[in-house]
């Protein structure tokens, strides 16, 4: 459990899910406003309108929140952990200065 929240929440697939069901059901109700215009008007074709419609709202909704909670547990996720040293890639011994002997 060191991991932080944010690391362990997949906020980037959850991000695609609900971009991919917005633009499934943004073009789905576009599509059955073209064949509910052309049509006349159909209480099968507007039913599923209207469920295109919830889908939509629900999922811009969700990006919204989805992604505010991702910029705040990020943003304030990391004041709370503990920073590592930075790693050397040499010794600390300084390498010019000889030994006494030579």
């Amino acid at each position: 459990m060191s991991e932080r929240l944010v690391d362990r929440i997949p906020f980037a697939k959850i991000v695609a899910v609900l971009a991919i069901t917005f633009g499934v059901s943004l073009g789905l109700c576009g599509l059955t406003f073209v064949l509910s215009s052309s049509a006349g008007s159909s209480g099968g074709i507007m039913g599923l309108g209207i469920l295109e419609l919830i889908a939509m709202a629900l999922s811009a909704a969700g990006l919204v929140v989805t992604l505010i909670v991702w910029v705040l547990l990020a943003a304030v996720g990391s004041f709370g952990q503990k920073v590592s040293t930075p790693q050397k890639l040499f010794d600390d011994k300084d390498e010019t200065k000889h030994d006494k002997d030579l």
